[in-house]
């Protein structure tokens, strides 16, 4: 049977476990991850986010708005009247504009800008984050209803030889214990089946969740080029790719860049700003209608923005601890990542070297054999669960080939495989 073949059995299989076998959805690596495009709610949460920081971007461009005052006389006692605003009553108007010194409003913008950029690291971080958690789930649902393909299976022919043996006690052909030996090898072949439907399922609530979608999810993935899983990368290699792709490293860069901004800005801020205005009075103190031009700034006695500028410089140095720090990190999860590679590797090329089509062959031999008497049941019994130790451990060999590529992937930021 061939891969596909076995795909859609294991996953009758599993909806029909799950009564849902009407509602199923095929999907290769690609269609997946543009669904996951799509439709991700925090991935469109991520852009939104990004969205509203360009918003702070246009404010940040705007000047200030300038001020108008308008002040009237309320009570003439000379005229007895009220608000008497006449030629011989009262009125003043003033028209005042806040003038920014210190390349403030040029520094807001350029910080603006940065808090875009930081959004948009943040989202292609995500992205990454949650695009490894879909491939992993993908790659892991795909070999583990390869394996249960198997069990199924085996269990199948160990139903048919139980009840054949069950047959032969009732004769007296057999003893009882033998049918209860092979009771006792199909009850643990089951659990390990049961065991691999949960791991599915916890699979597929992942899978659901990133997708959004309530349909049940098979990967159909026949096509896996093994060769250039077998290929392994040089690792100063992979740590010049993952400091240069990588968002979360990235992302310390330029939280040194936007402290430093910071730093410019708060001493801009200690910088006095200006304020321009005119005014007129109808019957100013000096003489009537009475027009003026006012400048104001304050004294920069006491309050120079020591304490702002301070922080801003520590939050400088802290980035810089940071950013060795995440670099650090890096290197390591690289490193991790790349000798998880290479074993895995060396364990699937001997597997491959090992596992063919021999083991199904003398597989059916031993089963067509024990059914003939020709060989007994501990004999059969123990290849049996050695048989299905094999296709268990080469299934996660493959598995785990597949996965440690994709973490190559993802802790370098960059699709390698």
């Amino acid at each position: 049977m061939n891969h596909c073949k076995a795909m859609l059995i294991g996953f009758a299989t599993f909806c029909a476990f799950y009564a849902n076998a009407q509602d199923s959805l095929f999907l290769t690596i690609d269609r997946a991850d543009k669904i996951f495009v799509e439709k991700n709610l925090m991935l469109v949460a991520g852009q939104l986010n990004v969205d509203a920081q360009k918003a702070l971007e246009i404010q940040a461009r705007l000047y200030p708005n300038p001020q108008f005052t308008a002040g009237f006389n309320t009570w003439d006692a000379d005229n007895k009247k009220l608000f008497y605003a006449g030629k011989s009553g009262e009125k003043a108007f003033e028209f005042d504009q806040l003038i920014l010194l210190g390349g403030k409003r040029k520094k807001q913008i350029e910080l603006a800008k940065q808090n875009i950029r930081q959004a948009e690291l943040e989202l292609e971080n995500l992205m990454r984050n949650l695009k490894y958690e879909l491939h992993k789930s993908m790659f892991s649902v795909y070999f583990d209803l390869l394996t249960l393909v198997k069990y199924n299976g085996q269990l199948q022919q160990l139903e048919t030889i139980i009840a054949s043996y069950e047959e032969q006690e009732k004769k007296g052909n057999i003893a009882l214990k033998e049918v209860v030996r092979l009771k006792s090898v199909y009850i643990k072949l089951n659990n390990d089946k049961t065991e691999l439907f949960q791991a599915i399922q916890q699979e597929q609530k992942d899978l659901q969740l990133i997708l959004q979608t309530k349909q049940f999810i098979t990967p159909r993935l026949d096509s896996l080029a093994w060769d250039k899983y077998e290929q392994l990368t040089i690792l100063d290699s992979l740590q010049q790719l993952a400091l240069q792709y990588r968002a979360d490293y990235r992302l310390t860069a330029l939280s040194k860049t936007m402290t430093e901004l910071n730093v410019q800005y708060q001493k801009s801020l200690a910088i006095p700003d200006l304020t321009l205005g005119t005014s007129y009075d109808q019957r100013g103190n000096a003489f009537n209608r009475q027009l003026m031009l006012t400048v104001g700034v304050p004294l920069p006695l006491w309050n120079r923005n020591q304490g702002n500028i301070r922080f801003a410089e520590t939050q400088t140095r802290l980035s810089v601890v940071n950013q060795q720090t995440m670099q650090a990190a890096i290197e390591s999860e690289v490193n991790a990542a790349w000798y998880t590679m290479q074993r895995s590797i060396q364990e699937y090329q001997k597997t491959k070297q090992i596992y063919n089509a021999d083991f199904f062959d003398v597989y059916n031999g031993m089963t067509v054999n024990f059914l003939k008497r020709n060989i007994s049941l501990i004999e059969f019994v123990d290849f049996f669960e050695s048989y299905n130790e094999s296709v268990a451990e080469v299934n996660r060999i493959r598995k785990q080939l597949v996965l440690s590529a994709e973490n190559i992937n993802y802790s370098v930021a960059y699709p390698l495989y």
